[in-house]
């Protein structure tokens, strides 16, 4: 009894720190995304070397159109994630917030549609 406790209290605390880190990330995401209109590099960070390379050996332009669009579907993609997380998350202070939070990032969604994929990362 006393081994299943101690496995039981641990899982406890593994699935606490994973709920923290997961949480954690999509608020700093949110904060990046406000503080600079831009997505966060961990969003793009593989196409953007793959972009890059590309660039270097100049090509294969239709290639690295491609890999554009695809850099801007998975941000708009991850940016809409965010909104519906924060439309239903227990963790913001207050309605207000809320309101105001989904405010911003619909706007900065509005923008992104708008824009092709160079002009979103930079």
């Amino acid at each position: 009894i006393a081994l299943f406790v101690l496995l039981l209290r641990g899982a406890v605390i593994l699935m606490g720190k994973i709920t923290s880190k997961y949480i954690g990330e999509k608020h700093k995401e949110t904060e990046t995304i406000i503080n600079t209109g831009k997505p966060p590099k961990n969003w793009t960070y593989s196409l953007e070397k793959k972009i890059a390379k590309l660039k270097e050996d100049s090509r294969e332009p239709g290639r690295i159109l491609k890999l554009e669009k695809k850099a801007k579907n998975t941000c708009l993609d991850k940016l809409e994630h965010l909104i519906k997380y924060f439309k239903t998350s227990p963790l913001l202070e207050d309605e207000e917030t809320r309101k105001i939070l989904l405010d911003k990032l619909l706007k900065v969604h509005q923008r992104w549609k708008e824009k092709d994929g160079e002009e979103i990362r930079r």
